[in-house]
C-alpha cells in the first residue's frame, strides 16, 4: 500500500469517526425524574364541580362521555365522604375503561368518585397528544389526586395501565395524600421494550420514521368512544420519559401504601399483550409497603390487558370481586348502608373481544 492510499484510509477512518461521534451526540428522549405537588382546588362542592367543568370546556371538543367529572355518593346532597377513590385511566383511554367496576365499588362503600382525564386524552383532534410530556401527565395525575383529597378524608387512587404507572409515583411523592393503591394491569415496562429505541440518539427521529412512517400520528381504528386510535408521537415519547424516568426499583420502595395488584398471566403464550408481567411482578416484589398490606391476584381468563371492563375482558366481574375483598379485608373500608355486596356479580360482558 502506497502513503497515497494510507492517507486515504486515515481520512475515511477520519470520517467515520466524525460520524459517528455526531450521531451519538445526536438529540435523544431523556428519562423525566421530576417531582409534582398538587395544585389548590375548590373546597365546595358546587364550586369544585364548576371548577372541573371549566377545565374541560377549555381543553376543547372532548369524545362523547371521556370529561372529567366528580360521582357524588350522594347526587342530591353532594359533600366530602370518608373515603374518595380517584380513577386514573390508561393511554389512549378515559374514564370509561373502568366502567362499571370503579362506579360499583365507589358506590358499595359509600365513596365519592372522581373520574380522572389525563392531558391529551379524550379529545376529538387526532394530534391531541401533540406536546404530551411525562411532567404534563405527572401534572394531571396531580390535580386528581388533589381533587380527591378535596372530597375525601382517605383517597382510593385506581389506577389502569399507564394510570397504574402515574398511581405508584403519586402515592411515592405524594405518601400523606394516598391511602391505598388498586393496580389494574399497571405500566412498569411495554411489553417487548419497544420504547427503547427512543432512548437512543436520534431516537425520535428514527420511531418518526421506521414506526410512524414518516408521519407525526399514527391511526388505527378506534373501540367505541373510549379508546382513541390516534396516537401523537409526544405520546410515545411521554411514555418513555415516564416509564425509563419513574418505574424504578428506588421509587417502588418508597410506596409504602396497601397496594393491590391484578394483572391477566395464563401463560407464555398467553397473558398481557401490551405490558410487560416479569416487570409488574418484579415491581411489586420491591415496593415499601409490609407484604401484609400487598395483594397480588392473577386473571388468566382475562384474555386482555385491560382486565376491569367488561367490553375487553372476560375476567371484570372476578376483578371486581378481588378489588371489593381487598379494600374490605385489607384496606378496612366498611361498605354502605344498604349496599349490594353482590354488585360485582351483575357484570357481564357486553361484547365478546
Amino acid at each position: 500500500m502506497n502513503g497515497r492510499q494510507v492517507r486515504w484510509r486515515w481520512v475515511g477512518l477520519a470520517l467515520l469517526g466524525a460520524l459517528a461521534c455526531v450521531f451519538a451526540a445526536g438529540p435523544r428522549v431523556r428519562p423525566w425524574v421530576g417531582d409534582v405537588v398538587l395544585p389548590d382546588v375548590p373546597r365546595d362542592p358546587a364550586a369544585l364541580d364548576a371548577w372541573i367543568a371549566a377545565g374541560e370546556r377549555r381543553a376543547g371538543a372532548l369524545r362523547p362521555d371521556t370529561e372529567a367529572r366528580i360521582v357524588w355518593a350522594d347526587p342530591a346532597h353532594p359533600a366530602r365522604t370518608a373515603c374518595t377513590m380517584v380513577y386514573l385511566h390508561g393511554f389512549t383511554a378515559s374514564q370509561g375503561e373502568g366502567f362499571p367496576v370503579h362506579r360499583d365499588l365507589a358506590r358499595l362503600f359509600g365513596c365519592n368518585l372522581y373520574l380522572s382525564r389525563l392531558p391529551g386524552h379524550g379529545l376529538r383532534a387526532p394530534d391531541a397528544m401533540r406536546g404530551l410530556s411525562a411532567a404534563r401527565l405527572m401534572q394531571g395525575a396531580a390535580t386528581a389526586l388533589a381533587v380527591g383529597r378535596a372530597i375525601g378524608d382517605r383517597v382510593i387512587v385506581i389506577g389502569t395501565s399507564t394510570g397504574g404507572a402515574l398511581a405508584l409515583a403519586l402515592a411515592a411523592q405524594q405518601p400523606q395524600a394516598v391511602s391505598a393503591l388498586v393496580l389494574w394491569s399497571p405500566l412498569v415496562r411495554e411489553r417487548g421494550s419497544q420504547l427503547d429505541p427512543l432512548l437512543w440518539p436520534w431516537g425520535r427521529s428514527l420511531m418518526w420514521l421506521v414506526h410512524n412512517q414518516g408521519r407525526d400520528v399514527t391511526h388505527e381504528p378506534a373501540v367505541g368512544p373510549i379508546w382513541t386510535g390516534d396516537v401523537h408521537l409526544d405520546g410515545y415519547v411521554a411514555l418513555a420519559e415516564l416509564t425509563r424516568g419513574l418505574m424504578t426499583d428506588d421509587l417502588f420502595g418508597q410506596v409504602t401504601a396497601p397496594v393491590f395488584m391484578g394483572y391477566y398471566d395464563r401463560d407464555p403464550d398467553h397473558q398481557d399483550p401490551t405490558v410487560s408481567v416479569a416487570a409488574m411482578l418484579r415491581m411489586y416484589d420491591r415496593l415499601g409497603a409490609p407484604a401484609a398490606l400487598r395483594r397480588r391476584v392473577d386473571f388468566p381468563d382475562a384474555g386482555a390487558h385491560v382486565i376491569a371492563s367488561p367490553l375487553r375482558s372476560h375476567a371484570a366481574a372476578a376483578v371486581c370481586r378481588a378489588t371489593r375483598d381487598y379494600l374490605r379485608d385489607v384496606v378496612g373500608l366498611p361498605y354502605a348502608p344498604g349496599a349490594d355486596v353482590g354488585v360485582c356479580d351483575m357484570i357481564r360482558p357486553d361484547v365478546v373481544p
